[in-house]
Parts: structure tokens; C-alpha cells; sequence
């Protein structure tokens, strides 16, 4: 399609993500428009109006800059109170300068408030055209514009399905290392090879491992590839429920940690699946659960056996589900 139709398909789209897909969304554009070696955005740093931070270096100059998200209905536009409040989170983080973006419009006031406030605007109509004049989701082709599937996939969700696919299938049976991979993300800027000399005993494999968990229990998100020294790099970031998660659990609030986990856990379709069952026949033994796995996804029988032993203890991470030892093997019951 050509580039006009392009941004008015990719204002349907903004208004079709979630709220947080919005914020992971306007996280890579600023990222790949803020074109300096140096920049690191990083999203749901703060809990006071900020929602991406981000420092930009060159030379001589280094600025501190924030910016707020709103996602919002066609319609529902931003008043002037959003963008006072917004200078005054930037006023509280010490930032040097801030860029409200919205996948809607903005109110007159609002534009005159952030204009006396030396605050960028930029509505739902900039947003796309930036989108389209920077290939950015999208890409130009000979016949016109089309989406980029690899940017979009970046923002999706796992899917209820009959058949649960293999990479929705956890293969990471350590929340301790979970934990750690959570923080070398939020300590580095999240590829690979900065995870892996952050956590001595990851490689390339545990972090995909771990990555695919955290993705699943919804506490990161994986960027698209962007170029570095000529090579393809992709990034992890935190979600703003594993910035809780994290969080949490470095406070020492144990308890409120497990919560956070356990609403995680519910959500990932697997776990669901086998608790239902468990629930429904009081008892599951570990053959029995892998006898499940084998008809409710789609792994081949060497990686049910692996995957089992994960998902055995993700369960007994719910309340209503304990371990108990049944002769040489275990079996999972309703407590």
C-alpha cells in the first residue's frame, strides 16, 4: 500500500494494542530515532509519570530525557492537566527534556501548555508518519509499504490455542535464575552478550531459555533486531510486571514477590491446563502429566520428558497444588 494508507492502517493499529504493547511500541521508535551510539531507552523505569527514560551522550552533550505513553481511544483526547503533571514528573526526575506521545490527539490547551513548558508533543497522525518515513514496523517495498513482521511480533502476546505451540512451553526450572536474568537485563542494555557476562554461568542458550519464561509469565518482551557495528542485535526489556516482580523481591517483600509470580503463572496457558486437570482429578502423576503434555502441545517425546520436570515445579509454585512422592517417581495433588 502506499505511504498515506500505510499511516491510516497504522493509526487502526495503535488503537488495537493494549496499553503496554503501546509503551513497548513507542520504546523501539524512540529508540531507533534517537540515533546515537550511546542512547539506552529503557521502559517502566519509574513509577511517578515517567514511562520511558533514556540518556542521550555525544560529545560535549549528555540529556536526560523522559517520556510518557498514553494509548487511548480515538476520541479521548489529552488535556492540558495530563501535560502539567507530566512536566512536573520531569521536574521531580531531574530530566533534562520530555516527549508526550499518544496514539490519539492532544487538546488546544495542552498543546499550549507544552509549548510553555518546552514539552514535545506527539499524537497518534505524528506517530504513524514517523513510523512510515523512518521504516520503522514497516518497510518499503518496489510496489509500496508493508508491515514488518518481525517488529509487530515483538508486541504479541502468548495465544489460547488447542494446540499449545513448543515455545510456549517452558524450559526453565530455576526462578533464582529467572531472577538474575531479570536484573541483567535491567543493568545492562539487554542483548545477549551484555546478559551472558552479567550472569557468569548463562550462555547464549540460557538466555533464550530464560528470556521465552519471562515472556510467558509476561515480565519481558523482546525487541526487534537493530544493527550495531554492522551486526543484527536483538534486545530484551522488562515489562513493567517484571520491573514489579524484581523489585519486590530485592525489597525483601518475599510475599508480595510470590503473588506477583503466582498471578504469572496463572496466566501462562500450560500451567492453566495441568492445574484444571489436577483440579478435576484430584491427582496428577508424573507420567500422567507428561501423558498430558504430549496431547495438549505439540513437542516431540525426547522434550516432553524435559519439559516436564520444569512445569512440575512452576506448578507447585500455586497454592492449591503440592508435591507429593508416589514410589520412585512424584505426582501433583489438590491441596
Amino acid at each position: 500500500m502506499q505511504a498515506a494508507a500505510m499511516q491510516d492502517h497504522l493509526r487502526d493499529r495503535l488503537y488495537e494494542v493494549s496499553p503496554e504493547q503501546f509503551e513497548i511500541l513507542c520504546k523501539m521508535v524512540l529508540s531507533r530515532r534517537l540515533e546515537t551510539e550511546s542512547v539506552q531507552v529503557t521502559a517502566f523505569r519509574q513509577d511517578d509519570g515517567i514511562d520511558v527514560e533514556g540518556v542521550i551522550e555525544e560529545d560535549v552533550v549528555r540529556v536526560l530525557f523522559g517520556a510518557q505513553v498514553k494509548r487511548y481511544h480515538e476520541g479521548n483526547t489529552v488535556s492540558s492537566g495530563h501535560v502539567q503533571r507530566f512536566s512536573g514528573a520531569l521536574t521531580q526526575g531531574n530530566y533534562q527534556t520530555g516527549t508526550f506521545l499518544t496514539s490519539s490527539s492532544f487538546t488546544g490547551p495542552a498543546r499550549r501548555a507544552a509549548e510553555n513548558l518546552q514539552i514535545h508533543l506527539v499524537d497518534g497522525e505524528q506517530l504513524a508518519a514517523t513510523m512510515v518515513s523512518n521504516s520503522i514496523g514497516v518497510a518499503e517495498r518496489v510496489s509500496g509499504y508493508e508491515l514488518q513482521p518481525e517488529f509487530w511480533d515483538a508486541l504479541t502476546e502468548p495465544e489460547r490455542t488447542d494446540t499449545i505451540p513448543s515455545k510456549e512451553v517452558p524450559l526453565a526450572n530455576s526462578f533464582e535464575s529467572l531472577r538474575e536474568f531479570l536484573a541483567a537485563i535491567d543493568e545492562t542494555d539487554g542483548t545477549r552478550a551484555e546478559i551472558n557476562n552479567a550472569v557468569s554461568e548463562f550462555d547464549s542458550r540460557h538466555a533464550d531459555l530464560y528470556g521465552t519464561a519471562g515472556w510467558l509469565l509476561g515480565f519481558v518482551h523482546e525487541d526487534t533486531p537493530t544493527e550495531v557495528d554492522g551486526r543484527e542485535v536483538r534486545r530484551w526489556g522488562l515489562t513493567k510486571n517484571g520491573l514489579e516482580y524484581r523489585r519486590l523481591h530485592e525489597s525483601g517483600d518475599t510475599e508480595a514477590a510470590r503473588k506477583r509470580l503466582i498471578a504469572g503463572l496463572r496466566q501462562v496457558e500450560v500451567v492453566d491446563r495441568l492445574a484444571t486437570v489436577i483440579a478435576e482429578r484430584g491427582s496428577l502423576s508424573y507420567d500422567e502429566l507428561k501423558a498430558v503434555l504430549a496431547a495438549e502441545t505439540d513437542l516431540s517425546e525426547s522434550s516432553v520428558a524435559r519439559r516436564a520436570s520444569t512445569l512440575g515445579q512452576w506448578l507447585t509454585v500455586l497454592p492449591e497444588i503440592a508435591e507429593r512422592p508416589e514410589g520412585r517417581s512424584k505426582k501433583f495433588v489438590s491441596v
